[in-house]
């Protein structure tokens, strides 16, 4: 099992259930294919604050401040770029991955990840908190998010890449609360690229990921 899991307070049925409803109804788009990224369907300071509309996402819904399990956190570097839009798009980014975070450690307010996905990134992020649901494991330690880009591709799309560090975080066995070894020889680096397109609530939402474990691109 790769790091982070899950929580005993959560049926896989259950969880599902409430994360699927709509979902397969979703349109994915025709501009699923992403520059730079091979998948491997995914998957991780504070949580970032909801960021303010930059005019066009007037009405944005969506939670404060996203709290994971005091032994779990997300580090974000290069979080701003100067620029309004591309700096909100970013914010939106880390709270959708603070929210699959937040089920994850937690189990609480698994509906939240519906205001940062859809279509197939939706599925994907359900399938990922399951599984680790079902083996009854969480994660504990830091996460690094570095070399954070956006492009902005119109309007209402944006494609967002970042690299993922891992390696002081690890997984929790929730049976006995122990944590599993690291393996040093691991490449825990990742690379993810994420499709954002803004909502009718006027939150950046990803609708489709591709990740590249040992990813060059994120080379230290």
């Amino acid at each position: 099992m790769k790091k982070q899991a899950s929580t005993a307070m959560w049926t896989a049925a259950a969880l599902a259930a409430s994360l699927l409803l709509g979902a397969c109804g979703s349109d994915g788009g025709s501009d699923d294919k992403i520059d730079g990224a091979k998948g491997e369907g995914k998957k991780a300071a504070k949580s970032p604050s909801p960021s303010k509309s930059s005019g066009d996402g007037a009405g944005r819904r969506a939670p404060g401040e996203i709290k994971l399990a005091k032994d779990a956190k997300n580090v974000f570097e290069d979080a701003e770029t100067g620029d309004p839009k591309k700096d909100e798009v970013l914010a939106d980014n880390q709270a959708r991955i603070n929210v699959v975070d937040r089920i994850i450690t937690t189990g609480k307010s698994a509906n939240d990840l519906k205001l940062y996905t859809d279509g197939q990134a939706l599925i994907d992020a359900t399938k990922y908190i399951e599984e680790y649901t079902n083996d009854q494991y969480s994660w504990a330690g830091v996460t690094r998010y570095y070399n954070q880009k956006v492009k902005i591709l119109n309007s209402s799309t944006a494609q967002v890449s970042y690299c993922v560090d891992d390696s002081k975080a690890n997984d929790k066995n929730l049976k006995t609360g122990k944590l599993d070894p690291y393996e040093s020889d691991d490449k825990r680096d990742t690379l993810e690229t994420s499709r954002m397109r803004r909502s009718k609530s006027g939150i950046w939402q990803a609708y489709f990921s591709q990740t590249k474990r040992g990813a060059e691109e994120c080379e230290k």
